[in-house]
């Protein structure tokens, strides 16, 4: 392989014979052994064979094809790629909700989960984000709105298992929640096991990180128009990292509500 800075040559190699690296990665296989492998022709595996070891990413060793370290390096980052973009794919009909001057850890992507509300019963798609709040031993939330079916369930299960919450609102949606929802409140002690912040800050979506017997995952509730548009998803300890971070920085611009509740 002829060495260049730019990696043209090899990004297409590796998107085109994504299947033979995979293969390879597994265990060294013979060109036959690739045939049965894979379920394509030898032909094809031919020039699959002679286009990775053009480009130095598979050797030979008698009659089996291994992956060098190049091939497994820049196989293991192809595919890192490979799922980044297949989540952000996933997540295309919501992200362009989320305004642009907002930047999403690309990580948080890979692996996402999308529930994309019906426009006709939007709340459908808070399905899966309410179960994971009402199994959850511990709540870290930006909230920027507020939604009586999050609120309902919230106050429910902070009363009944005064589980630790560290709840982060828009001044106007804390505002809200006060006015409308005060009664939902009075059942819960906010000096012992639930933090209340409040920020002027705009939050450009919901977040919702919940952990439950040692298990962590995070929600982002995406809105549109004031109705929800949908939910990314994701349990990896990236996204985890991600959503504390993020979390950290609202928080570090917000202040302590301390609210009395009669």
């Amino acid at each position: 392989m002829v060495e260049t800075e730019d990696g043209t040559e090899l990004r297409s190699i590796l998107h085109k014979r994504h299947n033979v690296l995979a293969a390879l990665k597994t265990e060294p296989q013979t060109k036959p052994d690739l045939v049965e492998t894979i379920d394509s022709s030898r032909s094809t595996i031919d020039r699959a064979i002679s286009s990775l070891e053009d480009t130095s990413c598979i050797e030979r060793q008698g009659e089996t094809y291994h992956l060098t370290q190049l091939g497994r390096v820049s196989f293991a980052e192809h595919n890192r790629y490979v799922k980044i973009m297949d989540g952000i794919a996933r997540a295309s009909g919501i992200l362009n909700s989320i305004s642009r001057e907002i930047c999403i850890d690309p990580d948080f992507f890979s692996g996402v989960s999308v529930q994309t509300a019906d426009p006709h019963a939007p709340e459908s798609a808070l399905k899966n984000s309410i179960k994971a709040l009402k199994t959850s031993d511990r709540l870290v939330c930006l909230i920027p709105v507020v939604l009586s079916v999050y609120i309902e369930v919230l106050t429910n299960h902070i009363c009944k298992h005064e589980i630790e919450a560290e709840l982060l609102f828009h001044n106007n949606a804390l505002e809200s929640l006060l006015e409308y929802y005060h009664d939902r409140f009075d059942k819960i002690d906010t000096n012992e096991h639930v933090e209340l912040y409040v920020t002027e800050q705009d939050l450009p979506y919901a977040l919702w990180i919940t952990e439950h017997d040692g298990r962590s995952r995070v929600d982002i509730t995406v809105y549109e128009d004031g109705g929800v548009r949908g939910v990314l998803m994701n349990d990896s300890s990236p996204a985890l990292q991600w959503a504390l971070k993020e979390f950290a920085k609202y928080l570090e611009a917000s202040e302590r509500a301390t609210i009395y509740l009669t």
